[in-house]
């Protein structure tokens, strides 16, 4: 079975950077991904959807670097599901992207810069609406 995901969105807010007991960095944020759709009466809508991204090693620390606050980003990697319970016993799940590899498309100058775990570049799709 294939787990591949890969997404084109803005930042909701900066990245937040910490690292592991192990000093491993791991980088946490959320991009929203925009849909944009006719409704039954004829009338244009948007709605967005917001994904939760971790990112680990060196891409988390380029992401803590380069990723800012409603920067448009390209990420591709796989769904990953995660649960925990907080200090108050009460149980968490999440399903969040494990990021294998950035684009950052949003840099000011009109140029994008990828950044991957792997050997692959994500694709410039500048014809999606967002």
């Amino acid at each position: 079975m294939m787990n591949s995901v890969s997404l084109i969105g803005n930042l909701g807010k900066d990245v937040e950077l910490r690292y592991t007991s192990e000093g491993t960095p791991v980088a946490n944020f959320s991009i929203a991904v925009n849909e944009f759709y006719t409704d039954k009466a004829g009338e244009k809508q948007k709605r967005t959807y917001w994904c939760r991204v971790a990112a680990f090693s060196r891409l988390a620390e380029i992401c803590g670097e380069y990723l800012k606050t409603g920067v448009k980003v390209g990420v591709r990697g796989q769904l990953v599901s995660r649960n925990w319970e907080d200090s108050e016993g009460n149980k968490h799940s999440t399903v969040e992207i494990r990021a294998r590899e950035l684009e950052l498309l949003g840099n000011g100058n009109g140029h994008g810069h990828a950044h991957s775990n792997a050997p692959a570049e994500m694709e410039d799709d500048s014809d999606i609406p967002f």
